[in-house]
């Protein structure tokens, strides 16, 4: 399979669905009982049903760009401008203004749907106006979807609870224990530092298994470890991003900025996805090409392009890390 191929396949640059932005409010009102105007009956089934899936890629689309030249438009046409239409267009670029996007961004359904609530409180100055044929949607002022932000993302899309959460971590804590090879994303070898914080940190977490890859290289410094270029490891195991069925992260982007730190981290110890190393031999190189997470985690310049790109540790680096440099556990 070339590149290209394996990019068409399952990259986020494929999709799984189109819709447009406003049509993301429509359906948290329809999954709160509300019967949106601006939705078919069969379009919000087939909405909800893919938004229910956290791993969905959807590409938000709007008209907004390709509406007539002026001079193409005739007398007729200028005097027959569909009010709905317009409302709409303003709506899809509320939206995407609102999350910070373009027209044509593929999304995972969890991110978008946390995003959203995260951004748009209310649907007053969205969805409907003060303004004389401006009025917009005789709902929104309801409060139904108000009512189902406070519900959360969990009301719309599949999210593990607590006890799922509990029941995979306690899954993939016995793989590591019973490992005798270790998988791990280059760049989690540094977060495992930063949680070790130089023997001043380092209990049980409960969303990934960074403690329990540690007490296995310490128990055993020789366990070969190959290094991981995608998004997921086996310190993943039970995040509740992490949806099983398509094993891809469901967070931000599907966390896409791991997967630049790893390919980083990777660049800096001058390997590629696949080496094995002994643990041992793995943090000797580490902590010799890479003083600071400041070069990987802060991507060199602390600055933060997007939310997709944030940074982690701070725009200097993470203590914790140069703290593990100078009293490694191994």
């Amino acid at each position: 399979m070339s590149g290209n191929e394996a990019i068409g396949k399952g990259g986020m640059s494929s999709v799984d669905m189109e819709m447009r932005p406003h049509e993301l409010l429509s359906v948290i009102c329809t999954v709160g009982g509300q019967k949106c105007p601006l939705l078919t009956a069969d379009r919000a089934r087939e909405l909800i049903e893919k938004l229910r899936t956290p791993s969905c890629r959807i590409r938000l689309i709007t008209n907004a760009d390709a509406v007539p030249h002026y001079q193409e438009r005739t007398q007729h046409e200028w005097q027959h401008i569909d009010p709905a239409d317009v409302l709409n267009r303003k709506r899809d670029l509320d939206v995407l203004q609102k999350l910070g996007l373009a027209p044509g961004a593929v999304v995972r359904s969890r991110y978008v749907v946390e995003w959203l609530f995260r951004k748009i409180t209310t649907l007053v100055g969205v969805c409907c106006w003060d303004t004389l044929g401006w009025e917009g949607c005789p709902f929104a002022r309801n409060g139904t979807y108000e009512q189902m932000r406070e519900i959360g993302a969990s009301a719309v899309v599949s999210i593990p609870d607590a006890a799922d959460v509990a029941r995979r971590n306690a899954l993939a804590a016995k793989e590591i224990e019973t490992a005798d090879h270790l998988y791990i994303q280059a760049h989690i070898l540094m977060c495992i530092c930063c949680d070790y914080d130089g023997g001043q940190g380092g209990s049980k977490r409960g969303m990934d298994e960074l403690y329990e890859l540690r007490n296995k290289m310490i128990d055993n410094p020789d366990i070969p470890v190959t290094l991981v270029d995608d998004g997921l490891c086996m310190a993943c195991g039970s995040c509740d991003g992490y949806d099983i069925p398509s094993r891809r992260c469901v967070h931000q982007g599907g966390l896409i900025r791991n997967f630049k730190k790893n390919m980083d981290t990777l660049q800096k110890l001058g390997l590629m996805p696949g080496d094995t190393l002994k643990a041992r031999d793995f943090y000797r190189l580490l902590f010799e090409k890479i003083p600071s997470t400041k070069l990987i985690c802060s991507f060199g310049d602390g600055i933060v392009t997007s939310p997709q790109w944030t940074i982690c540790g701070g725009p200097e680096g993470h203590p914790g890390y140069e703290r593990t440099r100078k009293n490694p556990f191994i």
